[in-house]
């Protein structure tokens, strides 16, 4: 399988979905009483974790390695776990404004990794030998889901203190 080939649509399917997601929420800001436009901005934000998941999980069956080793692959990750964990808080606590913060700054995560990262530093190189260990996807990947946590909670604090003051 060539894996270049579906790079560039799959990134692209990220950054569109999460910008339609945007849009939705932003709109459901405007227009509160369209509970529609909540529910199709949470399902454009699914949408762009399962691309996003099925990103990573291509490069990993792929190259035979999680696919934490450079930037891109990195930046896909917390775009995959930033959405998650804003699904999973949205969803819990029934909140309009938490996604039409996180989805902007989700989408411009990846609209860096796809499109400005040259192309060398997005291509999968083998792994140098410190890095061939169980460590590195244990490791890599429960800091970066706290790095997309840290961000949702750092959002939440600007949004706190933004609407007390």
């Amino acid at each position: 399988m060539n894996w270049a080939a579906f790079q560039a649509p799959l990134d692209n399917l990220v950054f569109l979905t999460l910008f339609l997601g945007m849009l939705l929420y932003w709109s459901n800001l405007a227009f509160p009483k369209y509970n529609f436009l909540t529910k199709g901005a949470n399902a454009a934000v699914v949408l762009s974790n399962i691309f996003a998941a099925y990103i990573l999980g291509s490069r990993w069956f792929t190259y035979g390695y999680f696919p934490l080793s450079n930037l891109y692959e990195s930046l896909i990750f917390l775009t995959w776990a930033l959405t998650a964990a804003s699904l999973l808080l949205t969803l819990q606590t029934k909140t309009k404004l938490l996604g039409s913060v996180t989805t902007p700054l989700a989408m411009f995560i990846s609209a860096f990794a796809s499109l400005s990262l040259p192309e060398d530093m997005q291509k999968a190189s083998p792994l140098v030998p410190a890095l061939k260990s169980n460590w590195l996807m244990m490791h890599v990947s429960i800091m970066m889901v706290s790095y997309a946590t840290l961000i949702v909670g750092s959002l939440l604090g600007i949004l706190f203190l933004g609407i007390l003051f």
